[in-house]
């Protein structure tokens, strides 16, 4: 049976889409009838992709850390008269380490990506999706924004600002037919603790989910119109007694966790 893809079926744009959730997103919008717009830094992956998922028409490779990159990617969109109708901000990265002692430009671009890059895309895009009265944000943050993450505390500052953002406006357009959603997974099966220079991190194991359940429960949150997704009991457990414990205890616990979790 031969694949056909219907000429006018909706857009998706999904970042980071070349591995672990992103891939998760794309493969299951494509089953559910979207044309995609993937970006990623890799371009041989992303020709890969082309040829993994045949509703992947359009791959833009580029770095959404440089302004120049992002506005190249609007400016597409917009030549190839591209709305989407769903926007997938998966692309970010975390460093692990004394804060002090990480390379401060890393830093930086872990904001540029995981902050900027994101609120640029939501703020550009969602516009059109509210004069349609159709339309759906998913934000991937982390259950690292309901704590202060030592060790951990750029990143988990960058997704605090992604929930508190995706949170407000899931609000702003509840009722004006956009959906937001903030998808707070744990630790997930992914390439994040390599990019983040952890080559092992076994303590976590009992806790690690796979990307395909979290990209499932996120996008069911999403299509359902619900401010916040996350996956997995203890995951849960986490988000409201890091929000019900003393700020102290909460810090202390969460230094302790990440100062021991991992194998340098």
């Amino acid at each position: 049976m031969s694949l056909v893809i219907e000429k006018d079926a909706p857009w998706a744009l999904v970042t980071g889409a070349t591995g672990g959730l992103g891939l998760q997103f794309c493969e299951l919008l494509a089953a559910r009838g979207y044309r995609l717009v993937i970006t990623a830094r890799d371009t041989a992956r992303l020709a890969e992709m082309r040829e993994l998922i045949p509703q992947a028409q359009l791959a833009l490779a580029g770095d959404l850390t440089d302004p120049v990159c992002l506005k190249n990617l609007l400016n597409h969109l917009k030549r190839e008269n591209i709305e989407p109708e769903v926007l997938i901000n998966n692309a970010g990265f975390g460093l692990y380490g004394e804060t002090l002692e990480q390379n401060s430009a890393e830093n930086i671009n872990l904001v540029d990506l995981n902050v900027r890059a994101l609120t640029t895309l939501t703020l550009a895009l969602a516009p059109s999706m509210r004069a349609k009265r159709k339309g759906y944000i998913l934000n991937v943050a982390s259950i690292a924004a309901f704590m202060p993450c030592p060790y951990l505390s750029v990143y988990g500052a960058s997704k605090a600002y992604v929930l508190s953002f995706s949170e407000a406006l899931h609000e702003e357009l509840k009722t004006e037919g956009v959906h937001v959603t903030a998808l707070c997974p744990g630790p997930v099966k992914t390439n994040f603790w390599n990019r983040a220079g952890v080559s092992e991190c076994d303590r976590f194991e009992f806790a690690i989910t796979d990307a395909r359940s979290v990209a499932e429960r996120g996008l069911s949150a999403l299509f359902k119109n619900k401010a916040l997704a996350t996956y997995g009991i203890l995951n849960k457990l986490l988000t409201v007694s890091s929000q019900l414990a003393p700020k102290g205890l909460t810090r202390l616990i969460a230094k302790e966790v990440l100062r021991l979790a991992v194998k340098k």
